[in-house]
């Protein structure tokens, strides 16, 4: 005679197996071409879910990160990740720009809110670490935000933003691949600005909680085995904790040493801002400029200690001419918070 089984015990079976097959997380595997970038940034499957939502597909090796100090943009809002493919470790070294390995995709994306301040997506810029270079790929999101579509030409859109409080429009640049190249140029190479030791050393909440960001790459295999008690950190430009000195040369380290180094674009100028740069006249301290004309100002000196309106660095940061300003594209704004840094600065050098 068979066994007769109550039907609140079969209920319960059933209704457990159902939650897990819910539970059962679909694992899609990042997908990053050999050649040029797919046509739509979907296809790489770096988010999951719908992909306005920017959700990390952490499961097959893509997290989030965010930096101590950023390379201001007009404003624009980030949101940074990064891939790296299984069985691959990023060497720890905070003497420079982090090794990657081959494989490696660091994704930057662009957005701002606009006056009914829903978020606007922009842009989304990839470098993918191919052999022997950096791969710039560029997407921008359609009308609809359902996604962004792959572009070499780039272009100028007029934007209309919440800046602050208050609506501005700008004429917003999505560069094209090879004015990636200006500020990512080293030694006639393209490489990362923001990933290093210094500007990663920072705390980030993740889904299960807030938890310094070496660490994590660490216990995730990203990045080898190191102390990460010791690791140097560069201040945020608004943390009073640490010295004016310290906040305006990182600031000056992220925003302009790119091109102002002895490897950058900018370098037959004789003014390098790199962090650890001690010698006062390539900080452009009485520096004379190496060309008169518009982008000097009629002003004498990179830097005149303790008179920063006076001073051709600061005069660049300020003005909003093509001719004139400083960093030359990716940006129409001034950055008042870093002009009001570099200008204390400045000002306290006696």
């Amino acid at each position: 005679m068979r066994r007769t089984i109550p039907i609140t015990f079969v209920t319960i079976i059933i209704l457990s197996f159902t939650q897990c097959q819910k539970e059962e997380k679909v694992i899609v595997p990042v997908n990053v071409p050999a050649g040029k970038g797919h046509d739509l940034l979907s296809e790489y499957h770096f988010f999951e879910g719908d992909i306005k939502s920017l959700t990390a597909n952490e499961v097959s090796g893509v997290l989030p990160y965010d930096l101590n100090v950023a390379l201001f943009s007009d404003y624009a809002s980030k949101l940074r990740f990064i891939y790296v493919p299984e069985g691959s470790t990023i060497r720890y070294d905070t003497a420079e720009i982090l090794d990657m390995p081959v494989g490696t995709v660091l994704i930057k994306h662009f957005y701002f809110f606009n006056s009914e301040n829903n978020q606007n997506n922009i842009e989304t810029r990839l470098l993918i670490k191919r052999e022997n270079d950096w791969q710039p790929e560029i997407y921008e999101w359609n009308e609809t935000q359902t996604d962004a579509k792959r572009t070499v030409i780039g272009g100028t859109q007029k934007i209309t933003a919440n800046i602050k409080g208050q609506n501005r429009t700008l004429n917003y640049l999505v560069p094209n691949q090879n004015q990636c190249k200006n500020c990512h140029n080293f030694d006639g190479k393209l490489i990362p600005i923001g990933p290093r030791i210094h500007n990663l050393n920072k705390d980030y909440t993740y889904t299960e909680g807030r938890r310094n960001q070496l660490e994590k790459w660490q216990s995730s295999g990203f990045l080898s085995t190191a102390n990460v008690s010791t690791a140097p950190s560069w201040p945020k430009i608004d943390d009073m904790v640490n010295s004016l000195n310290s906040r305006a040369r990182a600031y000056l380290a992220v925003n302009c040493a790119s091109c102002h180094s002895r490897h950058g674009s900018a370098a037959n100028s004789g003014l390098y801002l790199e962090y650890n740069n001690r010698d006062s006249l390539q900080l452009g301290f009485w520096k004379g400029p190496v060309a008169a004309g518009n982008g000097s100002g009629n002003l004498n000196y990179v830097i005149h200690p303790g008179k920063a309106e006076q001073s051709i660095l600061l005069f660049r940061m300020i003005s909003d001419k093509v001719e004139e300003r400083m960093p030359e594209i990716g940006r129409e704004l001034p950055h008042e918070e870093g002009i009001a840094l570099i200008r204390e600065w400045i000002d306290s050098q006696k």
